[in-house]
């Protein structure tokens, strides 16, 4: 079944590293790739269902079967609820960070992967084509559009860099065919850019889902709270870690508040974005080598971590740093973790910043995501179906993801690491942050807000980058339901742990509790605890 799924999904074989012969190819861009994943999860399903009618089953296949009927409700609502397919005009985002990834990984010969990359650019404007007759009968969201117009109109520096990056790499034959894959993409890109150009000149549809089907979302997802709970536990945090703040920032700048304190900590920064990235290396590396000595988590001593700027083509996206998660079936556990260039250097300090640095490469590193990334790969590969069967919609399991990052952050301040006022302060900072994510969450999904409105507030509450934030919202306005899990996971996580604490008592072992979650981080958050409390045998 997974080869069948394959099939139909390319991309996600190199995203699992399951690389012959999927490497070469590139799925249809058309809906037929939905409607034939759709079909084959629900014959999955069946077929699943009736093997377990007359088997004993493991825990994790009872997870495997419950995680497949997430996987289908959450393809379902992509299509049907919210039909983001045919709302988002953002072709270059798939194929464009499968090359990324190729290019990256060092899963195999350097020619191998320029080969398939070759392969799959010659692909592309087939794929791109596909794609456009999405919206034949529909019309996207204008301000997504916009986005996508950003990202394509930087792919092209993307595809040259590929090429420059494979010369003298490669054979000769191999080089040319690598060139006329470029020339050939370009063209179609180039084309697919008029293509979305044109698009602007029709009115669009809204981006908010409206209060019925964002609280439909939330209860599949199985939070246990509805969109009214979630958005006064936004404002109580809110508060409370703005009252949190004033206290750190009185101790690092007496008498001069929140300015006073942010001045000092930005003052402790790279000159530049090169120092930032070494600085970024340097701490992930230091957060490692805690975690073993403090015991808190099992760590692989194999897994590999690069860290790289991002692709300007990403950036609009990713306005500050993410993790590109190693893949299942790879040999050696492999992972990027990128950083995106500041608009205007004088931001630089920001974000960028030592105490910040600090603070992300915690999130995105150890024991955050990637960490959870190596430790779930040793799980089966069905405990990822939630988050793997083409949602659109990136809300599938992300409580569990995001909400173990955060945690991870106050975890290990609590533990003594970097434990500095600027630390906490930076941290507080990022927790203001994720308490707004939740407000603006909700409010735009729910069509209660505005982009810029949003914007405006968040920059106003949190004292971030005017463009970098305006970015942020954007992400926020196509991914309902994501920019909410990070405070909220988080919430649940030390919810869940304080009841194992109270249920076990001295037989709390804190290593044991981070190695489960960290392993079964890819599974929603109700399948996550089932998973958990069935080990404990709680």
């Amino acid at each position: 079944m997974l080869h069948e799924y394959l099939k139909i999904n390319p991309d996600s074989a190199t995203e699992l590293g399951i690389h012959v012969p999927f490497d070469w190819q590139l799925p249809d861009g058309g809906f037929k790739k939905l409607e034939d994943t759709r079909n084959l999860l629900n014959f999955w399903y069946t077929t699943v269902q009736a093997l377990a009618a007359s088997e004993e089953l493991s825990l994790e296949q009872k997870i495997s079967i419950k995680t497949l009927k997430f996987a289908i409700d959450f393809h379902e609502f992509s299509l049907v609820d919210y039909p983001h397919w045919k709302m988002n005009p953002n072709a270059i985002d798939m194929p464009g960070a499968l090359l990324f990834i190729m290019l990256t990984r060092d899963y195999a010969p350097f020619d191998y992967r320029i080969s398939a990359i070759t392969s799959r650019l010659m692909r592309l404007p087939k794929y791109l084509k596909e794609f456009e007759s999405r919206f034949q009968d529909s019309k996207p969201v204008k301000e997504w559009t916009k986005m996508a117009i950003t990202s394509t109109e930087q792919f092209p520096d993307f595809l040259r860099f590929i090429e420059e990056t494979a010369k003298g790499g490669v054979h000769e034959s191999l080089m040319e065919d690598l060139a006329k894959s470029v020339r050939a993409a370009e063209a179609a890109v180039k084309e697919h850019l008029n293509w979305l150009n044109g698009l602007l000149e029709q009115p669009g549809v809204k981006f908010s889902m409206g209060k019925r089907k964002f609280t439909k979302l939330m209860k599949m997802r199985g939070l246990g709270l509805t969109p009214e709970q979630i958005l006064a536990l936004g404002e109580k945090y809110l508060k409370e870690f703005k009252d949190e703040r004033a206290r750190v920032a009185e101790r690092i700048a007496p008498g001069r508040g929140i300015e006073g304190a942010t001045e000092i900590v930005r003052a402790h920064c790279g000159a530049t974005f090169e120092e930032a990235l070494k600085m970024t290396e340097d701490e992930m590396n230091k957060a490692k080598k805690f975690i073993m000595d403090h015991n808190l988590a099992t760590i692989d001593p194999d897994a590999r971590l690069k860290i790289i700027e991002t692709p300007p083509f990403m950036a609009p996206l990713l306005p500050y740093a993410a993790l590109f998660m190693p893949a299942m079936f790879d040999k050696v556990p492999e992972g990027a973790y990128i950083v995106t260039r500041p608009k205007d250097p004088r931001d630089i300090s920001s974000h960028l910043n030592h105490a910040a640095i600090i603070n992300t490469a915690v999130h995105e590193a150890y024991p955050g995501h990637f960490h959870q990334g190596v430790a779930s790969n040793k799980k089966h590969w069905m405990l990822q179906m939630a988050g793997g069967a083409d949602v659109d919609i990136a809300s599938v399991a992300t409580e569990t993801v995001e909400g173990w990052a955060h945690y991870c952050e106050k975890m290990m301040f609590d533990h003594g690491y970097e434990a500095t006022d600027e630390a906490a302060f930076e941290m507080l900072n990022g927790a203001i942050w994720r308490a707004c994510r939740i407000i603006a969450d909700v409010k735009l999904a729910q069509g209660e807000a505005t982009l810029q409105e949003m914007a405006d507030w968040i920059v106003k509450e949190t004292g971030m980058a005017q463009g970098a934030t305006e970015d942020e919202v954007k992400r926020y306005s196509h991914t309902p339901g994501q920019a909410l899990s990070y405070m909220i996971g988080r919430h649940l996580i030390l919810d869940f742990r304080k009841d194992l604490e109270t249920k076990l008592g001295g037989r709390f072992d804190e290593k044991r509790f981070h190695d489960l979650v960290a392993s079964y981080g890819f599974l929603p958050f109700p399948l996550m605890r089932e998973a958990v409390t069935s080990e404990l045998g709680v």
